[in-house]
């Protein structure tokens, strides 16, 4: 069994390439299952937010090179830079750091949990996932709880939407004057939100394409509400525009903008873009009086608070690092299940044999009845006479020189039978089942 990452986060790839790497649910699961038909793979998962994109796979570590040019291909980029490859148990602490925050660019923000298990969640419905995606992740769950339990790196951390309305604040010191119009009526927004109101900020505007969702938000914080396609007929009224949806091309385009700039009469305008893909077209930049700042260029303040989470992310890495020692096992004592697998085969092809035997030439008359009790019997036996030696090789498994053993035991049960001997048994009679 190999598992293994590959993905592209805001550490070392720009905006630009994660623009182009941001999926929506429907994507991640078309990219995903065409993945594991191509490659044959044994199970898929895939991550897609603001600040990565993720690919979680099982059996693919001789074909990542493969992978990843076929990503070029699917996402028409020919040079995806900041590429990182991870296998195994690094895959694995690196999967358990993602969802205990300390991969983020906020250390300690709460959301990166809930949209891996929503993502996992997708996977599992979709039947893409199984048991190894399935231990791992469980687990990873259950780490990034026990690290939010047992330490306090997110007793302090701050969310992007805090770092825009922070930003916002650099830039006018009192925002109480300004109006805001907030694009999206997502978690991100409703953020945003509070940030705004408890910054002293009174005339908001709240636009969504689903218009009674704008509705709710707006009513929640005192603002006003408007329709999608109402947006550009009130963006001049707009001081600070936050923007947070899931559009896949620019909301905020250079015409439009441009056109806005005339009827405000040399008043300046401030883009807060926190979207991926970004909702404001970067050229705007261009445009004397527009100032646009992207989710990259929050960092510096997301940063601020950082050396006390910092100091408590090394207990968290000591908590991820411990629960890795159990995990370690488990992923040794997989090395056991071709052999056990095999052992079973070859028990329950000899018991087919001499069954069918004894059915032709001794019992050929006897009940059906009489027959299921038997087969169920000889299930019985089968069951409890491997039952010690299947759970002592996966203890064995757990050795260095594991292998050496696992050799000696395939070969003093002779075990790998040919398959035509398997194929001629099962044709003569259905398999007994293997329990």
């Amino acid at each position: 069994m190999h598992f293994t990452v590959i993905g592209w986060s805001f550490r070392k790839t720009p905006i630009e390439i994660r623009d182009k790497l941001a999926l929506s649910p429907q994507k991640q699961l078309e990219i995903g299952n065409h993945l594991r038909i191509k490659f044959e793979l044994g199970e898929v998962s895939v991550l897609s937010t603001c600040n990565r994109t993720e690919f979680y796979l099982v059996n693919a570590k001789q074909k990542v090179e493969q992978i990843i040019i076929e990503l070029e291909k699917y996402f028409s980029a020919p040079d995806l830079n900041g590429v990182y490859v991870l296998s195994d148990l690094d895959g694995v602490r690196h999967l358990y750091r993602v969802a205990s925050s300390l991969d983020s660019m906020v250390l300690g923000e709460p959301q990166i949990l809930g949209q891996l298990k929503d993502s996992f969640h997708l996977f599992s419905e979709a039947v893409l996932t199984g048991k190894i995606l399935h231990r791992l992740f469980t687990r990873a769950f259950s780490t990034a709880k026990r690290v939010r339990t047992e330490t306090t790196i997110s007793s302090n951390a701050v969310s992007i939407s805090f770092a825009a309305v922070e930003l916002a604040k650099q830039i006018f010191e009192d925002l109480s004057k300004q109006r805001v119009m907030v694009v999206g009526a997502g978690e991100m927004s409703e953020l945003a939100l509070k940030h705004l109101i408890k910054s002293g900020v009174s005339e908001i505007i709240v636009v969504n394409r689903t218009f009674s969702n704008a509705a709710k938000l707006a009513e929640k914080y005192k603002g006003i509400a408007l329709p999608f396609e109402n947006i550009f007929s009130r963006l001049h009224e707009a001081d600070i525009i936050i923007s947070s949806t899931g559009a896949s091309d620019y909301i905020f385009t250079f015409d439009e903008v441009k056109k806005c700039l005339r009827k405000r009469k040399g008043k300046s305008m401030f883009f807060i873009d926190i979207a991926v893909p970004r909702d404001v077209n970067p050229e705007i930049n261009n445009l004397h009086g527009v100032f646009c700042y992207d989710i990259d260029d929050l960092q510096s303040i997301v940063s601020n608070n950082k050396e006390a989470r910092e100091k408590e992310s090394q207990k968290a890495n000591e908590i991820i690092e411990n629960e890795l020692l159990e995990l370690k096992l488990w992923f040794k004592s997989l090395s056991a299940v071709p052999t056990i697998k095999n052992l079973r085969e070859h028990f329950h092809s000899i018991a087919m044999t001499e069954f069918d035997k004894a059915m032709r030439i001794r019992m050929k008359n006897l009940p059906e009845s009489q027959r299921k009790e038997i087969e169920l019997l000889i299930q019985k036996i089968i069951r409890k006479l491997l039952h010690d030696p299947s759970r002592n090789l996966k203890k064995i498994a757990h050795d260095d020189d594991s292998s050496i053993y696992l050799e000696s035991f395939t070969k003093i049960f002779g075990l790998n039978p040919p398959l035509a001997k398997i194929e001629n048994a099962r044709k003569n009679r259905p398999r007994l089942k293997v329990l």
